[in-house]
């Protein structure tokens, strides 16, 4: 199991990295900008990107005092619904001989904040090298791993901050359910810089026109996760609850 080393002095911010633009939005205003103790990135997708800016943003900042992934996840475990909060203490990947711990101390001190929106604290988050799209490949990862949510950035922001030395911590809200299929009309609804690509949303439902109401189904879905993410901003700001 790999884990991050706390240096022993940590005077600059904590990044929050973010993978699709929507979710940087919500932070970024909740933040209210860049400041001496927290910063924003948006990453785009996939655990390269998340390695990548996470190590750029070590560049700006040297004295880095730690690393969240943050931002929204597929639900595996059949008992977590749009909106629920998951803040893991693992991070497992497709490797079963690679996973990597959040800090635990951070991880404690945040779970306990945010102990009245009931966040799932125990099981493993997955980070995946590719989307889980159907029921299917979502049920089949959490009986074979347990897990209880995937994204696809943890894991490589994760391995940044076990370079860099630094304490790292997950904070994902669940968007889409185990019992749902993404609809084919999102294939290309999102850019690999995590920005939104209308016109590779309106193209797909051209071709798939009887995915508009699941497309809205899943809009509002958005809506909630965003709700979530913004009360756990504001729940853990200015500082996220790093010891410095």
């Amino acid at each position: 199991m790999m884990t991050a080393s706390t240096p022993s002095a940590l005077a600059g911010p904590v990044c929050l990295v973010t993978a699709l633009a929507q979710e940087h939005a919500v932070v970024r205003k909740c933040l209210g900008g860049d400041s001496d103790s927290l910063v924003a990135v948006q990453s785009g997708i996939g655990r390269a990107a998340g390695f990548i800016a996470a190590e750029e943003v070590s560049h700006a900042h040297p004295s880095l005092a730690g690393l969240v992934s943050i931002g929204f996840c597929g639900g595996l475990a059949p008992s977590l619904r749009s909106g629920a909060i998951v803040v893991p203490s693992r991070i497992i990947t497709p490797d079963t001989e690679e996973n990597f711990s959040t800090d635990a101390a951070w991880h404690a001190r945040v779970s306990a904040q945010l102990a009245t929106l009931n966040p799932e604290t125990e099981a493993p988050l997955y980070s995946a090298n590719d989307m889980l799209d159907t029921t299917v490949a979502k049920r089949a990862v959490h009986e074979q791993r347990q897990a209880c949510a995937v994204d696809m950035e943890s894991a490589g922001i994760a391995h940044a901050a076990q370079r860099l030395r630094v304490p790292f911590l997950a904070i994902r809200i669940v968007l889409d359910e185990v019992g749902d299929s993404l609809p084919r009309a999102t294939a290309n609804a999102v850019h690999a810089n995590g920005n939104l690509n209308a016109r590779g949303l309106v193209s797909g439902l051209v071709r798939n026109p009887k995915d508009l109401p699941a497309l809205m189904a899943l809009g509002r879905k958005s809506a909630l996760a965003q709700k979530q993410l913004k009360a756990v901003c504001e729940a853990l700001t200015p500082g996220f609850l790093i010891s410095r």
